[in-house]
């Protein structure tokens, strides 16, 4: 399923982090409020897999240590602003790569979450039915 968004809720990120964040927050209170049904014996199976890729996701933080470490790139002038540079743009700031990975798994996450509550939701809306269902069956006897 795909909701567009204006990309609310990520201020600080790349356009389409917070394009994702945003489609995946529309996502969730969608599920949340019963209007997306999800087959609940494929819904697990699809969380998990979108689970496992945001643990692949967080192995990846841990090559950010080597660029928060600074990677030299020489002594001369234009090496140092370079390896500035390349700094600022991994780890430095709101938009580095490293804060958008970090968006980008709690997405994940956040998307794992929906889809395991639409499933429950969708589960629950069944149950009833099935309830209602034999309800006026045994009024109609």
């Amino acid at each position: 399923m795909h909701i567009e968004s204006d990309g609310g809720g990520a201020g600080s990120a790349f356009p389409s982090t917070a394009k994702m964040t945003g489609s995946i927050a529309a996502f969730g209170a969608a599920a949340a409020a019963g209007k997306v049904s999800i087959d609940p014996e494929s819904a697990e199976s699809m969380a998990a897999k979108i689970d496992a890729i945001a643990a692949r996701a967080e192995e990846r933080l841990g090559r950010f240590e080597i660029l928060e470490q600074g990677v030299r790139l020489g002594s001369s002038p234009v090496a140092l602003t370079m390896a500035e540079q390349d700094l600022v743009t991994a780890v430095g700031t709101p938009t580095s790569a490293k804060e958008n990975l970090v968006l980008y798994i709690k997405a994940l996450e956040d998307l794992a979450a929906a889809i395991r509550a639409s499933a429950r939701n969708t589960r629950g809306r069944d149950a009833e039915n099935a309830t209602r269902l034999t309800n006026i069956g045994d009024d109609l006897v």
